[in-house]
Formats: structure tokens, C-alpha cells, sequence
């Protein structure tokens, strides 16, 4: 009787089966949704500050440079570039360099692969809007000076104008143009200063020329009475108790 024997698998065709079904493609059994590609991390909370104009010439953003620069990062500097821009285009000076070169750091940073640095953005907007907010709050205090010292200005001409007639035009020249380049407060108070001098001198010279001529005229009319009529004159003639009451009210 002869036993003919089945022989068994090799290992290397059962590892060989074991890859085949490993590799094989599983169908698809329904119910389990195949998961959406992620679009890239959440964007960060980026915002135009309330209140912010356009700007009349926008300042120069440039998008970050690299081969493989994100999406994500790109949508996110598109919603921060109108802003960043509308902040240099209203700031002057200083501050504009101040905030352009922060600008540049961040987004050469990016540029040379460090994408991390996007959720910055939110923060720079804020040190733009810092900056434009001090600058604004200093042009208003600037600009409420500068009304107020041209309401003195306009305040201490007008008294030049009505004092101009006792004034001579050397005087009243003169004043004029420290008036005109005055450039502060004090420097116009000084020019009310020393016009209320002036016409107060002018005053006095004008009283006393008065009261010489009250005594010229007391005199021709003395020598034309005749000698009784001079001994009858009282002591206080109307002009003496004119100037004396006068005195009274200004003491």
C-alpha cells in the first residue's frame, strides 16, 4: 500500500500571502465616512481695530517668501495685510519706522520658515493701533495749542488795532511784528504786556498835557476879568473840582 503525502506551505509563501492581504485594498463597507483633509491649523483671530481709516497711501506689506510656504499662512497674511498696511499709511515720523521694521522682522521670520510666527499677528496689529492712537491723541492736543494760541494772537491784535491812534508807528510796528512771531503763550502775553505800558504812558502824557492846558485856560481867563472880578473868583474853580473828583474815583 503506498501513503502519498500533501506537502505543507513554505514560510515564505505564507509571508508572501500575509503581505497580499495586508496590501489589498479594503472595501468599502458603508456607514464610515473617509475623514476630509484638514485645510491646515485653525487661523488665527485677526481683527481691523474700530475706528482705524483707510489710509490715503497705504504703506508696503509684501506677502512672506518661501517654497513651501503654507496656506493657512498665506490666508492669514491676506486677512492681516490691508490692515497692517491702512496702520503705516496713517502713522508719521517715528513711530512708522518703529512699527514698519517690526513689520519686516515678522515677516522675514516667515519667510525664512518660521511659520509659527503668522499667529503674531493679531499682537503687531495692536502695537499699530497703540501707536496710532498716542499720535492721534498728540496731533489733537497739538491742534487744541495751536487754536488756543491763535486766539490770543487775535485777542491782542484786536487791542493793538484800537490802541493804534495813541500809539506811535514806530510803537505800533514794532509790536506788530513780535506779535506775528510770537511763537507761545507767554512770548503774546508779553507783547499784551508791554502794550498796556505803552498805552498807559500815552494815557499819562495825554492827562497831563490836559491838565496844562485846564491851567493855560484858567489863566487867559483870569488875566481877561477884571481885577474885582478876580477877587470874587472862588478858591475852587469848576475845572479844580473836576480833576479832584477825577482823583477820587481812580484811587
Amino acid at each position: 500500500m503506498t501513503i502519498t503525502s500533501v506537502p505543507l506551505p513554505s514560510a515564505l509563501d505564507s509571508a508572501e500571502s500575509d503581505d497580499t492581504r495586508t496590501s489589498r485594498p479594503r472595501p468599502d463597507r458603508g456607514g464610515h465616512p473617509v475623514p476630509a483633509i484638514s485645510p491646515g491649523p485653525r487661523l488665527p483671530g485677526i481683527h481691523r481695530p474700530e475706528g482705524l481709516p483707510a489710509a490715503a497711501r497705504p504703506g508696503d506689506v509684501p506677502q512672506p517668501q518661501h517654497l513651501h510656504l503654507p496656506g493657512w499662512v498665506r490666508r492669514a497674511h491676506g486677512q492681516a495685510r490691508p490692515i497692517l498696511a491702512d496702520l503705516l499709511g496713517n502713522l508719521t515720523g517715528e513711530p512708522r519706522q518703529q512699527f514698519a521694521a517690526h513689520v519686516g522682522e515678522l515677516i522675514d521670520g516667515m519667510s525664512s520658515g518660521k511659520f509659527s510666527l503668522a499667529w503674531q499677528y493679531p499682537r503687531i496689529i495692536d502695537e499699530g493701533w497703540a501707536l496710532y492712537e498716542h499720535q492721534r491723541r498728540d496731533a489733537e492736543e497739538e491742534a487744541r495749542k495751536r487754536r488756543g494760541l491763535e486766539s490770543a494772537r487775535r485777542k491782542v491784535a484786536d487791542q493793538l488795532r484800537d490802541a493804534g491812534s495813541r500809539l506811535t508807528p514806530e510803537t505800533a510796528s514794532r509790536l506788530h511784528r513780535t506779535l506775528r512771531s510770537a511763537d507761545g503763550v507767554d512770548a503774546i502775553k508779553g507783547v499784551a504786556t508791554e502794550l498796556d505800558q505803552a498805552v498807559a504812558a500815552v494815557r499819562t502824557l495825554e492827562e497831563r498835557r490836559r491838565d496844562r492846558e485846564i491851567d493855560r485856560t484858567r489863566e487867559r481867563i483870569q488875566r481877561a476879568l477884571p481885577r474885582t472880578a478876580v477877587a470874587e473868583v472862588p478858591a475852587e474853580s469848576w475845572q479844580d473840582a473836576l480833576r479832584r473828583i477825577a482823583e477820587n474815583f481812580s484811587e
